[in-house]
């Protein structure tokens, strides 16, 4: 355990900026805390978790890894836009090749190697992060949730991408869902995969509860936004898991985790209501004007 405490107090101290600890059940074996720093005078907030050993991590970013620190960075807007002009390269937009240096960076304070951390990336607030845990015995389970929809939610099946590789620049908006979602059951690889179906459903029905709609087709319900990601970390501790789906207990626990984590994460960021039609039997959002920023 020496080790473990050796990369927490490495990453604490990484240069001149406050650190915030998140409480994370016992159960889960795992440390967590939010570093702010400062760049170009603007804020950069990251949300690093970290464990005493290797973990199978499945990300939507990085693949099936076996890690040891799982990350989501949140930069504010203004330094993503800069950043997207002054550092894309011929054959990478900007953001892309500054959050490649934000894992480097992390590589080298913390001395883990960068092939073993599982990194995410958003322009919301990380002050805005839901951390939402449920329970139910021998299952643990915690999400933790950063998400921005006023500029980029769509519906996907409906609107149109147009996004290519290596063809079409970085000026897509930044709003984003990201989830790291934590548990103490041994989930095989399968399971770390319907994992994400299991999220990802969550998710939507959240978009759905809160009315939030696409932000390119007028009137239609969105799904989510387009540069949503997740990090599923497997646990060592619980009993082995190979289903996560709805109909088994843990999926229920990812399922309402998520759900809650982002409509709490979309209601702090963006300031979504519910509020009941009378002339319909749903909910639908509205935003508050000005609330937070609009990532």
């Amino acid at each position: 355990m020496s080790v473990f405490f050796t990369l927490i107090l490495l990453l604490v101290t990484l240069s001149a900026g406050a650190s915030e600890e998140i409480q994370l059940p016992a159960e889960l074996d795992a440390k967590a805390f939010i570093k702010v720093a400062e760049r170009d005078g603007f804020w950069e907030k990251t949300l690093v978790v970290t464990f005493p050993e290797d973990r199978r991590m499945l990300s939507t970013n990085d693949g099936l890894i076996q890690g040891r620190i799982a990350v989501n960075h949140s930069a504010h807007p203004g330094l993503f836009k800069k950043v997207c002009k002054e550092m894309k390269t011929r054959d990478e937009v900007g953001g892309k090749v500054y959050m490649r240096g934000i894992k480097k960076r992390i590589a080298m304070e913390s001395g883990v190697p960068e092939e073993k951390i599982a990194q995410l990336g958003t322009a919301a607030d990380m002050k805005n992060l839901a951390v939402v845990t449920k329970r139910y015995p021998p299952f643990v389970v915690t999400a933790l949730v950063t998400a921005g929809a006023r500029t980029n939610a769509l519906r996907t099946g409906v609107d149109e991408g147009k996004h290519i590789e290596g063809k079409t620049g970085d000026k897509e908006p930044h709003g984003t869902v990201n989830v790291i979602l934590l548990t103490n059951a041994e989930l095989t690889d399968g399971a770390m995969a319907r994992a994400i179906i299991t999220l990802t459903e969550a998710k939507t029905a959240a978009f759905e509860d809160l009315g939030v709609q696409s932000s390119y087709t007028e009137s239609v319900q969105a799904t989510g936004t387009g540069t949503d990601n997740a990090i599923v970390v497997s646990g060592v501790n619980g009993p082995k898991v190979t289903y996560t789906g709805g109909h088994s207990k843990i999926g229920e626990l990812i399922g309402k985790a998520v759900h809650e984590g982002v409509m709490e994460a979309l209601q702090k960021q963006n300031g979504f209501k519910q509020i009941k039609e009378s002339r319909q039997n749903f909910t639908r959002a509205t935003a508050i004007p000005g609330a937070a920023i609009k990532a």
